[in-house]
């Protein structure tokens, strides 16, 4: 399906409502990726067991397939999750951490993988926050690795910053030191091209909702050939022989179904095939449009002088900008119809490739006016 940014505008009904720059937390669904799930509802509607059974046709191969290739990756290597933070659990729980190993992550973080990991803290493993600015993010990471550091674990772009590192910087590090490599990748995958291979990524997450443009319950973890081949928790739909349907002695599957515990949130996932096919067929499209998107943005934002947290040289979608009151600053370009996040000490405008360079030059020429009308 290839597409015109201005044309697939008008397959995003909040685009009639709002000036709708706020991907980085949730994604409007658009009208293909709606008609997908409800199709599949519609099915079980009126086949019940039937419409179920086609959709999870061969495994659901075709969706791992779909995914792999977005990543540059192999179908065996994705299993499809509900969330990023259920991966994340996976991959620290399932690599076999122990008293005195070191997980490494930063400052800049979302709190799902600093939340998981402090659990393992109870065990004797030391979770160690870096503190990282924009501009340095790769060598501040890259100083803290030592000996002790099994696990060093990431965002390929910051919910908080709009830093989107060079990972292989710190991949290469990382193998030299004989450490995993975890990336949430939730807000950069269906804006920015991340390759698994070439990046040398051990384990990366990504919930659908956000720049894949997808119902929540929808996402997928991407392990590695060869690791995690015993997972840290069973479930009936992770065994080798799950279709007996009875109590065999439990077998893991060899395959992605290890780290699948029950029955698949289809709706959401169906739904986020169908977005993937799109943003496949128009990569590059997509890549360039939010490139020059969060361009237009920093330009705009610089030019009226306010400070701008996200490096030009490490961006994909998202921009922030220091605020001296963030939520009311979001809360009056909401009322001018212009929706964005109030993040930390940041304003963060996402835009995604079907908005316009004038919904952008909008939003920044207003949150200046209402930055200068904040009193300290």
């Amino acid at each position: 399906m290839k597409i015109d940014y201005k044309e697939f505008r008008n397959l995003v009904p909040a685009t009639r409502k709002f000036k709708y720059l706020n991907h980085a937390a949730i994604s409007p669904i658009p009208l293909p990726v709606l008609m997908e799930a409800f199709q599949f509802m519609y099915e079980v509607s009126e086949s019940g067991s039937i419409g179920v059974n086609y959709a999870e046709r061969d495994d659901l191969f075709y969706i791992r397939d779909n995914v792999s290739k977005l990543i540059n990756a192999l179908p065996e290597e994705i299993s499809l999750i509900p969330n990023t933070s259920f991966g994340i659990n996976i991959v620290l729980h399932g690599i076999g951490l122990n008293q005195g190993d070191e997980i490494l992550t930063d400052s800049s973080e979302f709190p799902a993988i600093p939340a998981a990991s402090s659990k393992l803290e109870k065990l004797g493993i030391k979770v160690k926050i870096v503190n990282v600015r924009p501009e340095t993010f790769e060598d501040d990471i890259i100083d803290k690795i030592n000996e002790k550091t099994k696990l060093i674990a990431i965002s390929s772009t910051s919910f908080l910053t709009g830093v989107s590192p060079k990972l292989s910087l710190i991949s290469k590090e990382a193998k030299r030191n004989g450490s995993y490599l975890l990336v949430d990748g939730i807000q950069t995958v269906g804006a920015g091209k991340i390759n698994v291979e070439r990046d040398e990524i051990d384990f990366l997450v990504a919930g659908g909702y956000k720049w894949l443009m997808s119902p929540q319950g929808s996402g997928f973890l991407y392990v590695r050939k060869g690791l995690i081949e015993d997972p840290p928790w069973y479930g009936w739909r992770g065994d080798s022989n799950y279709e007996k349907f009875d109590i065999h002695p439990f077998s893991p599957d060899k395959g992605p179904r290890r780290f699948e515990l029950g029955t698949y949130p289809l709706a959401p996932l169906v739904a986020m095939n169908k977005s993937i096919e799109i943003i496949r067929d128009n990569e590059d499209t997509i890549y360039n449009r939010v490139l020059l998107l969060s361009k237009v943005n920093i330009e705009c934002l610089s030019d009226k002088e306010m400070e701008v947290v996200t490096p030009m040289d490490k961006r994909v979608g998202i921009v922030t900008v220091k605020s001296r009151n963030p939520k009311r600053s979001a809360a009056e370009l909401y009322k001018e119809g212009i929706v964005v996040s109030p993040r930390g000490e940041n304003v963060r405008i996402s835009a995604h490739f079907y908005n316009d360079e004038e919904e952008i030059k909008e939003a920044c020429e207003k949150l200046a006016m209402i930055e200068s009308e904040i009193n300290l």
